[in-house]
């Protein structure tokens, strides 16, 4: 264990350490273990000496060392944007598996939405498990632009597949166009800037979108002294608070899904395990129909999923 960082109440020490040498070093965390008697050079000392540093005052080591991973996919992190965390899985999880049912039942591939995109994660991580949709009828492909990851011709992604995602943010919106670009999907994915579904006017997708994914800031006020430091400290605070309640932008995205969803459209919101009666309030009384919260991994509700009657 790392004593340095141990002391300092870090979470996960060796952990973190491991993650900063692999990061100094340009190699995997293995490979940490593998060539354990490499000496390191003067300038890769100075640097690791001064992520431990920042660490030790607990800047997130996924801001130290700039990169994540999510569903699968690396992803550029950085101060502008939340960390992706594993309960989000469960919202792409759940919007993959309502668009392979659409596309299934012959209807064309839904118009996908991810509001409050952040670092593009969701977006990103749907747009790869659609690209290569089997269903038991077919398998649905589009030659697209994309190039496959092995790096051979173009990839098979699902054939007319739109996913827009929103951020108002103009540092997240660039920092989610890196990631698109990176995983290659600029020909499937697009990012505009505006607040919430502001940044859609224009784009003539009202009525039209199957699924409205959204993990908007939902900390109540009262929770928020109970938010780690490393947290509270360094990730921005308007992508994590949602008002006295915790519930502000979750009323607005729920208040915007009528006029975005197309008949059979289906909404996703993240929430906070504290808000379930009240989720499901807010989106029965937003005129949506078979409201319930889904629980993740660690079995607590964290999904609220709604649909519009057709």
């Amino acid at each position: 264990m790392n004593p340095f960082l141990a002391e300092r109440g870090v979470e996960s020490p060796q952990l973190c350490a491991d993650l900063l040498l692999a990061n100094v070093l340009g190699c995997e965390r293995l490979q940490t273990y593998v060539d354990a008697d490499r000496v390191a050079t003067g300038d890769e000392l100075a640097r690791l000496r001064d992520l431990v540093q920042r660490a030790g005052r607990h800047e997130p080591v996924q801001y130290l060392v700039g990169r994540w991973a999510f569903h699968g996919c690396e992803l550029e992190v950085g101060p502008s944007t939340l960390i992706p965390r594993p309960c989000t899985e469960l919202l792409v999880e759940e919007a993959v598996r309502v668009a392979a049912a659409a596309c299934e039942a012959g209807a064309t591939p839904p118009c996908i939405v991810d509001l409050c995109t952040g670092t593009g994660c969701i977006a990103i991580a749907v747009a790869r498990a659609l690209r290569t949709l089997r269903t038991g009828r077919r398998q649905l492909a589009w030659k697209g632009s994309e190039q496959n990851e092995r790096g051979g011709s173009d990839g098979e992604v699902l054939r007319g597949l739109r996913v827009i995602a929103t951020d108002v943010v103009p540092a997240a919106v660039d920092l989610a166009r890196r990631n698109v670009a990176a995983h290659r999907l600029e020909s499937v994915v697009e990012v505009v800037q505006g607040d919430l579904d502001g940044a859609l006017a224009g784009l003539g997708i009202e009525g039209t979108v199957g699924v409205l994914c959204a993990n908007p800031p939902y900390i109540s006020d009262v929770e928020w002294k109970d938010v780690p430091q490393n947290v509270r400290a360094w990730e921005p605070e308007t992508a994590l608070r949602g008002g006295v309640d915790g519930l502000d932008m979750v009323r607005r995205v729920v208040g915007c899904a009528p006029r975005l969803l197309r008949a059979g459209g289906v909404l996703l919101c993240e929430i906070a395990a504290s808000q379930e009666q009240s989720a499901l309030e807010i989106a029965s009384s937003g005129g949506l129909s078979e409201a319930v919260v889904l629980r993740d991994l660690e079995r607590l509700p964290r999904l609220l999923r709604a649909r519009l009657d057709p």
